[in-house]
């Protein structure tokens, strides 16, 4: 039983081994991937902001006061904000390079 516990172990570095030699062999696909996580995680933060402002807006437009609906969907609205925001930096900050590796 031991002995199958330390050769998953031993597979799974083996096999972290080899994806650091691909990087390093092959830094092409490093550039692949860092292209397509600024597409997607850009894109989708930046219609997560406008989604925030839409629902700012429409809290906004309630009149209703602030310990209400209007507060609510205005609080939830800033949130999304938030998210959009941490997901557009997430795509700008550029992955590690296979020399560090």
């Amino acid at each position: 039983m031991i002995d199958e516990g330390s050769n998953e172990r031993d597979n799974q570095l083996d096999a972290d081994e080899l994806v650091k030699k691909e990087l390093i062999e092959h830094p092409e696909v490093l550039e692949v991937v860092e292209e397509r996580k600024k597409r997607k995680f850009t894109w989708s933060g930046l219609v997560l902001i406008v989604i925030g402002l839409v629902l700012i807006a429409s809290g906004l437009q309630l009149h209703t006061g602030v310990y209400s609906v209007e507060g609510l969907i205005v609080g939830i609205g800033v949130i999304v904000i938030i998210v959009g925001i941490l997901r557009i930096l997430i795509g700008l900050i550029n992955p590690i390079v296979p020399s560090q590796l």
